[in-house]
């Protein structure tokens, strides 16, 4: 037996890819979405007394984008168009991380930053699995 034979499955799937759907119904959902756009809708309501200074913190219309964006992905996941509602989330967010992803890390960091980049690197993972490795 070789090594690529050891690495399929019996359906002909690699084993990360059989790890990854355990993943595929929350990347086939909405929720994900919705809950970064979320993120992001609220953190453009947050007053900037509550922010400490020095730290980083994404342009308001930055923030009201994004959730747009997030919010109109999600729409078009209930839709049950998978293909492009996981291709505009997967892009999305990796703008949203070239943009603010190495500020965010830096010192002082503000917990809301952290977040909004945590998401939006999950949802891209999440998201970006589905587009890329599901999808023919």
């Amino acid at each position: 037996m070789t090594h690529s034979q050891e690495a399929s499955s019996p359906n002909g799937h690699t084993n990360a890819t059989a790890v990854f759907s355990h993943f595929r119904p929350y990347a086939r959902s909405k929720a994900p979405a919705l809950a970064l756009s979320s993120l992001f809708a609220v953190s453009a309501f947050l007053p900037p007394t509550l922010l400490r200074p020095n730290a980083y913190f994404p342009p308001y219309l930055h923030r009201v984008g994004f959730s747009v964006i997030f919010g109109g992905a999600a729409y078009v996941l209930s839709t049950e168009d998978v293909r492009n509602g996981s291709g505009i989330t997967t892009a999305w967010s990796l703008t949203y991380l070239v943009l603010h992803l190495k500020k965010s890390l830096g010192a002082p960091r503000h917990p809301l930053t952290l977040a909004m980049s945590g998401g939006a690197a999950g949802c891209a993972a999440l998201y970006g699995t589905e587009y890329f490795m599901y999808q023919s």
